[in-house]
């Protein structure tokens, strides 16, 4: 039977659903779906929380997509659009951007509000109801139980109240649960305080960048590392400061991909 979606965002649902197939943890949609929130509410749920097809295996023309409209290196920004072309030879598709994101464009882009982006920087929501989201989130929570009955159960009491909106869980859960992936379920972390050391230095940043790249916020307190110039015994030389050490996580934070959809800050 063919799906019915909301008539505005034109997506082709029942081309969406066949693609739907190849992913046993999404949920295709149906006919009783509407939340597919409006502005950056929606932006934020395609972008940040929606399952996608990362590899691009059903990529096609006239596909709705999430994209970098602006690469600006240090605030770029993300919008929406619909497919006009692919080169796959290039690795490149031409996509026609949604009118409320045409005002970060410039010249012949802001004219016709079609760009060229890599396909890089470009993904293919397979979640576009909010409810498609919850039944993931649902099937996620309640797959600890072991018998099917308990299982069912939970589902339905676990969807209820996430498709009434009565509860939405942290950014990590949405984008987590039911995904199948090593993500975290939790949003920040408080880590320990770094032992002053080259080697304490060297094991915090890598349980920053595990954290980081799972999803997870991190917060750290250098209170602990030497102040800058200060003596450092075994090299006979003088330490360049916590607030050198500090800034090279946050830079570090910045560079890993967090969970396959934002950056660190």
């Amino acid at each position: 039977m063919s799906v019915v979606a909301d008539k505005s965002s034109n997506i082709n649902v029942d081309r969406l659903n066949e693609d739907i197939k190849l992913f046993p943890q999404v949920h295709p949609v149906t006919a009783d779906m509407k939340l597919s929130h409006k502005g950056v509410s929606r932006l934020v749920m395609l972008d940040r929380y929606s399952f996608k097809d990362t590899q691009k295996k059903t990529l096609a023309v006239g596909d709705f997509v999430v994209l970098t409209v602006k690469a600006d290196p240090k605030f770029p920004a993300r919008g929406l659009g619909f497919v006009e072309s692919i080169d796959w030879s290039l690795k490149e598709a031409r996509i026609k951007v949604e009118p409320e994101f045409l005002g970060v464009l410039d010249g012949e882009e802001a004219e016709t509000g079609i760009v060229q982006r890599g396909l890089d920087a470009i993904d293919k929501p397979l979640e576009v109801y909010y409810e498609q989201i919850a039944k993931r989130n649902a099937t996620g929570l309640a797959s600890v139980e072991e018998a099917t009955d308990k299982k069912d159960e939970w589902f339905e009491k676990f969807y209820h109240e996430l498709s009434s909106l009565n509860f939405i869980p942290a950014g990590r859960v949405l984008y987590g649960a039911g995904a199948n992936t090593d993500v975290t379920y939790f949003n920040c972390y408080v880590m320990p305080y770094i032992q002053d050391s080259r080697e304490g230095i060297s094991d915090h940043r890598k349980q920053v960048m595990e954290i980081m790249s799972r999803g997870g916020g991190v917060g750290t307190n250098g209170s602990t590392l030497r102040p800058r110039n200060a003596l450092a015994k075994g090299v006979n030389g003088k330490s360049s400061g916590s607030v050198s050490w500090l800034d090279d996580i946050a830079k570090l934070t910045h560079l890993v991909e967090q969970g396959g959809s934002r950056r660190g800050e």
